[in-house]
């Protein structure tokens, strides 16, 4: 009999990637039931997808998949207890998230709420493959970083900060950690109101991780009380019907997208495809080459080089446009800002790295080209 490979229609490549394993399946990722799964034998989904004993239980399923890095949406206990193999894609969208909080930041350099000429504290929270990613872009463009990691600092030890301190030295704050509510280090509600009180005037406040890290009342609370704070949020609490108060009041929106390059979400296909493949003895994989993405410069004669930097990180991917689509549906009913939330993700439009630009520019200084390269950008 042949076998049948559930997948989140979000997932890309996956007929491609999946076809030599049996039968594809493409069905959304908040509408897979029992009924859908009665004859899969492997399950490939996105954070979207609860995968646990009321989805699975009774299921032939025996192989789940996550192209993504995060698994607090996959019941594992209860997946390793009924023998049901998993695995997810650490890693594979680091690079895209690090230049989403990036592009974030020269947003808010070309609206002169923040120096990036002027080394500003960066404050990462979090040190996995995500924020270790944005660390390494941060410090070769000559940023000041600061880690707080907790569990790491326990294992490694290393110059890792307590948070407190953290908050209170940075200029940017940005969060990546995992959504544990349990344990000796839980990060539900890490950001509470005595943590946005310890933060700097003028700081910027970016969570790309999960919702819940942040009390979104106390933020809310925060703004509506004036504290000088600038915000970026990609997750909210809850999704995908995300909370309109806090939303109009925050500074930058995205519906959970800053790992959405089509490197990062191909990289997550192949990790699960090269596992699929291991267990069940197929060919290897390799996902086709990728096309370079043309980028016109024009800086301005006068320009900084940090503005032409911003400028030129802006043009291959400006968080403006999903900022602009998500504060179109803060007017509509829950439901219907539910289901625009899951459209802007699933209608996501290609949005490519970094290392994937060809700059065409005449007359470019070279601190700006030093900049590009150091970013990762390939210069002549």
């Amino acid at each position: 009999m042949t076998r049948r490979v559930v997948v989140d229609e979000n997932v890309p490549l996956a007929r491609e990637a999946f076809g030599d394993a049996g039968d594809v399946v493409l069905v959304p990722g908040r509408g897979l039931d029992r009924e859908v799964l009665a004859r899969a034998d492997a399950l490939v989904v996105r954070s979207v997808t609860r995968v646990d004993a009321r989805l699975l239980s009774g299921t032939p399923v025996r192989f789940v998949g996550t192209c993504t890095i995060g698994t607090d949406h996959l019941d594992i206990p209860w997946l390793e207890s009924n023998g049901i193999v998993w695995t997810s894609a650490p890693g594979c969208n680091a690079r895209s998230v690090a230049e989403f909080v990036l592009a974030s930041l020269c947003r808010l350099h070309l609206a002169h709420r923040l120096d990036l000429s002027n080394a500003p504290r960066i404050g990462i929270v979090g040190s996995g493959n995500t924020g270790s990613a944005l660390e390494t872009v941060a410090r070769a463009l000559g940023l000041t970083v600061l880690r707080c990691d907790p569990p790491r600092q326990e294992c490694e030890g290393g110059d890792f900060v307590p948070l407190e301190e953290l908050l209170r030295a940075s200029d940017v704050v940005s969060l990546h950690v995992p959504l544990v509510r349990e344990g000796e280090h839980p990060t539900r509600h890490l950001i509470g109101r005595r943590e946005l009180s310890l933060l700097k005037p003028g700081a910027v406040l970016v969570n790309a991780s999960r919702g819940p890290v942040v009390d979104a009342a106390a933020l809310l609370e925060a703004i509506i009380f004036g504290q000088d704070l600038s915000t970026v949020l990609d997750v909210f609490d809850p999704e995908p019907a995300f909370p309109t108060a806090l939303a109009a009041k925050v500074g930058q929106l995205s519906p959970h997208v800053a790992g959405y390059s089509l490197e990062g979400k191909i990289e997550g296909t192949r990790h699960i495809r090269e596992a699929l493949g291991r267990l069940w003895q197929l060919p290897d994989w390799t996902p086709p080459a990728l096309p370079e993405l043309p980028v016109p410069i024009a800086a301005a004669p006068d320009a900084s080089a940090w503005d032409g930097f911003a400028t030129l990180v802006l043009s291959v991917y400006d968080p403006a446009r999903d900022d602009a689509s998500m504060r179109a549906l803060l007017g509509l009913s829950d439901r219907e800002r539910a289901a625009g939330f899951d459209r802007l993700r699933r209608e996501y439009p290609v949005r490519r790295e970094w290392a994937s630009a060809r700059l065409n520019g005449q007359n470019l200084s070279d601190d700006f080209l030093k900049l590009a390269r150091m970013a990762g950008f390939p210069t002549a």
